[in-house]
């Protein structure tokens, strides 16, 4: 699958464009868009809550049940094990799994900080 960088604009594809579709998946929150109610997850409603570590489990099942979404588009990908760590502008989600027959394993960064402008 062939696919776009969110940030650079550039074509992507194979790996990269996986952990960009789950990047999105993980980011949109549910019913953050109009026509597919269904697409994103509910992990953002756990970012602006005190990260104690049943907060971090909780967000962790939320990224988990984001996998088994069929809007979501993700069930080429198998998830064994996500754990979310905490960092000093927010969370990253560690995730390894099954991808096209093999073990992957890959952070996604939850960056809360605000956006920097180049302007």
């Amino acid at each position: 699958m062939i696919g776009i960088d969110r940030k650079t604009g550039r074509t992507i594809q194979d790996f990269e464009q996986l952990v960009s579709r789950i990047t999105q998946v993980m980011t949109t929150p549910k019913a953050g868009r109009v026509k597919r109610a269904n697409f994103g997850s509910d992990v953002r409603q756990y970012l602006g809550a005190n990260m104690t570590d049943s907060t971090l489990i909780r967000l962790q099942s939320a990224a988990i049940e984001a996998f088994y979404e069929p809007e979501n588009g993700l069930t080429d990908f198998v998830p064994s094990r996500c754990v979310a760590r905490r960092l000093t502008n927010g969370l990253a989600l560690y995730f390894e799994g099954q991808w096209k027959g093999k073990k992957i394993e890959f952070e996604v960064p939850l960056d809360v900080s605000p956006s920097k402008s180049t302007a």
